[in-house]
């Protein structure tokens, strides 16, 4: 593993409160209508309020699978027993992955950055960790902050990390989120963006598009951009994130979709069916596939 680092200095702004750091500007980040927007998601996001209400003698408490639910996607190819200095995640939520790592992959880590928006979510990840101790002896920082400014020192990062986040930040924003990300990068380190970009080719999302369209006063404040795999590709070459990892891949997740399962919260009659029976080529994939996920390799 690589000498430890002062990561505190880049910190000198931020108050530790129960845990969590703080920007000194949070009382002007909480004015802002994506804060307010993730807090309130927070509250009840994914099943996560069980940990508030579950009796401490249930036997959820020990199956943390029940949860959270188990990620998949590129999370499956993670090896096993790796061991890094430093990981960062970006949209860490309640920990959900960083959870799924280091109890059935067995990543182990001396330092842990969890960076989320909502309060509430990482008033859950401080829960979680404490239920499951996921990432056991590691340093925590866990920041509730925007990740358009990482405050974090050059070269630092050896793993970075995001699980379906990409897709809820705004274009501009998110470009200079990856220009952060390679600046913090180590050279040579390592990131998997799972299931991180939707597709803008998806017939599922074109079809939201057209309806989001026809009302353009009532939006969904958290669906934002789509990518092509040629965009994405691009973003990242143009972040530097490929001087710091040589060799990555940009690929379709394997969920695929023709139709929206739902449509302003009504259910589309039989969408799902026809989406879980969809067997496209290769050639269709980038076509049909719901996203994208990007992952430096090998992931060894």
């Amino acid at each position: 593993m690589s000498s430890p680092i002062n990561v505190q200095l880049s910190l000198d702004n931020f108050e530790l409160i129960e845990g969590i750091y703080f920007p000194s500007d949070y009382a002007q980040l909480n004015k802002t209508q994506h804060k307010q927007t993730w807090d309130k998601i927070g509250k009840t996001y994914y099943g996560s309020q069980k940990i508030d209400t579950v009796e401490e003698a249930s036997p959820i408490k020990q199956d943390y699978t029940l949860l959270t639910g188990t990620p998949g996607g590129t999370w499956n190819k993670f090896p096993l027993n790796k061991s890094v200095d430093s990981i960062l995640e970006l949209g860490c939520g309640y920990g959900r992955a960083p959870l799924h790592l280091s109890k059935n992959k067995n990543l182990q880590c001396e330092k842990y950055y969890g960076i989320d928006i909502s309060q509430p979510l990482l008033e859950r990840l401080i829960k979680v960790k404490k239920e499951y101790d996921f990432f056991p002896g590691a340093e925590f920082f866990v920041i509730c902050t925007s990740a358009e400014i990482l405050p974090l020192q050059d070269d630092s990062i050896d793993l970075v990390i995001s699980n379906c986040v990409f897709m809820h930040i705004p274009d501009a924003q998110l470009r200079k989120l990856m220009a952060e990300i390679a600046r913090v990068l180590k050279p040579g380190g390592m990131f998997v963006f799972n299931h991180s970009f939707h597709n803008k080719a998806c017939p599922s999302h074109i079809i939201h598009n057209f309806i989001r369209k026809l009302n353009p006063v009532s939006r969904n404040p958290i669906y934002l951009k789509q990518y092509s795999g040629v965009e994405i590709e691009e973003m990242l070459v143009e972040s530097g994130i490929k001087n710091k990892c040589l060799e990555y891949v940009v690929e379709p997740t394997k969920e695929y979709a023709i139709l929206p399962n739902t449509i302003k919260g009504v259910p589309v009659p039989f969408a799902k069916a026809i989406n879980s029976s969809l067997k496209p080529s290769e050639k269709q994939k980038t076509t049909l596939a719901y996203g994208f996920s990007a992952y430096s390799t090998p992931l060894v």
